[in-house]
């Protein structure tokens, strides 16, 4: 793999990092506010969204080779701006399940 193609993968992860940081932010409530049912498979498709479309673009930019460094700065990128898109948090409000109980009437 050529210098070229390293750098531009290397910014791509970074970017990348940035993006799931805010993604991961938005989607925060989802993932921490519901029900462990709703946890797990909020999460499951999460993950594998997330990831599929990091391997999908790397193999664009450099025929999909991931090297240790490119999981590296994908991290540095999301813990660098994780804090700074707490604000999107709130934005997305989550009803916690509620369950109605109908009283029956009582019939004379």
């Amino acid at each position: 793999m050529d210098l070229d193609t390293q750098i531009m993968s290397l910014i791509f992860s970074f970017a990348y990092g940035i993006i799931v940081s805010y993604v991961f932010n938005l989607n925060y409530n989802f993932i921490y506010n519901t029900s462990i049912l709703y946890k797990i498979v909020i999460n499951i498709l999460f993950s594998i969204n997330l990831g599929l479309i990091y391997f999908l673009l790397m193999k664009v930019i450099n025929h999909g080779v991931i090297h240790i460094y490119f999981v590296l700065v994908f991290l540095l990128g999301f813990s660098l701006f994780v804090k700074r898109y707490e604000f999107l948090r709130p934005l997305i409000k989550v009803k916690e399940n509620v369950v109605i109980i109908k009283k029956k009437k009582k019939r004379k």
